[in-house]
């Protein structure tokens, strides 16, 4: 048993990348990393789940899945780029490298154009991946007519990844009962981040917030790690064309996604030649920055952007506690969104996630927001052993983590210890949001 601990606890900080590699040098490992929240989720090396204690079997699993690769979250963002390429094409300003772009991008557009944020295929076959191991690894859990309880955010993309999840757990048991719904009425722990979660002030809604009060740090880093006059100069013949149509640094950031996004996609064209390895990095540095402030465990607000996330707790504990007691429903699926994963390992305490950085140039090494790809999922498995007695295990992407609670058999925990563990942090979240406020309306 300890030598079995040992080499999951030795796996387990691997994997949350205590061991293991700065953040650029895993980017120079894995380059598609510097995509940031459009990594993509991994196609392999999946290993058959640690044995549960003799005697225990699966009997129902609790589930939260963000929606699969997208394109590019910005309609704008694809027709800025079009409309100033042309424009600079037109006028002679290109260099032959920016040619070679607005080629490759003019050819690409139409395939893009109007579908910002859509799911693409690779992001609907990354759930039907995700639905047939589930289903592979705990066939107890989806025999028979089993009940299932789906609910997605009502964003498109969730709502597909929801049906790309369901429709392949019903090729492999036709006869599963699934219950699918979209609603508003779910928002609120689906998206606890959203105006529909009651303890949400308008602004504290959104990490795009143009006044929230994270963007004066975020602004000052992409200063630091940007030099558009440099990176334009390879496109245009004078780098300063650019700044006719707004902020060079801005639209940097423009073509970063564009690249991020891309490699999301069933087109086959990358970007990434338009950047150096230390733009590349330095880009991915200030946009995951953004999210370490806005979901993670930043202290400029006191915890309040990750304590929205009890909301989620709570239903995953309620309705376990529901479930168990009733015996109907073997399964909740969830799907929304990266916020959502994000600020729950923050509130949950986990190494890795909950770290505050010394300085904003710290934090790259602490928290990265590449570790939510696409497709990005948590998994809460229940085991039960004849005498009744109830085991939990949290996986991240499919892969065992360790939490804070006591455990001789871990990644097995106590269901009583579990709950405990979950109540005693949301209550720590209502005691931050009732004690701090929300940031005050920039006039």
């Amino acid at each position: 048993m300890i030598k079995r601990i040992f080499t999951l606890v030795i796996s387990v900080l691997l994997s949350a990348g205590l061991w293991a590699q700065t953040a650029f040098e895993q980017i120079a490992a894995d380059p598609l990393k510097a995509g940031g929240i459009y990594n993509m989720y991994p196609e392999s090396g999946f290993s058959k789940p640690v044995d549960p204690p003799k005697g225990y079997k699966p009997f129902y699993i609790s589930h939260y899945g963000r929606h699969g690769a997208r394109f590019n979250s910005s309609n704008s963002g694809y027709k800025k780029i079009l409309a100033i390429f042309s424009k600079a094409h037109d006028d002679g300003a290109l260099t032959e490298k920016g040619e070679d772009f607005y080629r490759r991008y003019a050819a690409q557009f139409p395939y893009c154009e109007n579908r910002g944020g859509d799911l693409t295929e690779k992001g609907a076959q990354q759930h039907r991946g995700i639905a047939r191991r589930m289903f592979r690894n705990y066939p107890e859990v989806f025999r028979g007519a089993a009940f299932i309880d789906a609910r997605s955010t009502v964003v498109p993309r969730c709502v597909l990844s929801m049906d790309a999840f369901c429709d392949e757990l019903k090729i492999l048991n036709p006869a599963l009962e699934i219950d699918r719904s979209a609603s508003s009425s779910d928002m609120g722990f689906l998206n606890p981040h959203s105006i529909y979660n009651p303890d949400v002030r308008e602004t504290d809604e959104g990490y795009n917030n143009k006044s929230a009060y994270w963007q004066p740090s975020y602004k000052k880093m992409l200063r630091e790690n940007t030099d558009p006059d440099v990176f334009f100069a390879r496109l245009f013949k004078d780098p300063n064309y650019v700044r006719k149509f707004g902020s060079a640094t801005d639209f940097e950031v423009t073509l970063y996604y564009l690249a991020c996004s891309n490699q999301c996609l069933d087109y086959e064209e990358s970007y990434w030649d338009l950047f150096t390895f230390d733009e590349k990095c330095l880009l991915w540095e200030a946009d995951s920055y953004r999210f370490f402030c806005s979901k993670g465990p930043d202290d400029i607000q006191g915890g309040r952007q990750w304590a929205f996330c009890k909301t989620f707790a709570e239903n995953v504990i309620d309705r376990a506690e529901e479930d168990i007691a009733s015996g109907k429903v073997s399964a909740r699926l969830r799907f929304g969104h990266d916020i959502t994963i994000m600020s729950f390992m923050t509130l949950m305490n986990i190494d890795g996630w909950s770290t505050p950085a010394p300085s904003p140039h710290d934090a790259k090494d602490l928290w990265q927001d590449y570790n939510v790809p696409m497709a990005a999922n948590l998994q809460f498995v229940f085991y039960r052993n004849s005498s009744g007695d109830i085991l939990v295990r949290m996986m991240n992407n499919e892969k065992d983590f360790l939490l804070p609670i006591p455990s001789r058999t871990a990644p097995y925990y106590s269901w009583d210890d579990f709950r405990s563990y979950f109540r005693a942090r949301i209550a720590l979240a209502e005691k931050i949001i009732s004690t701090t406020e929300a940031p005050p309306k920039k006039k």
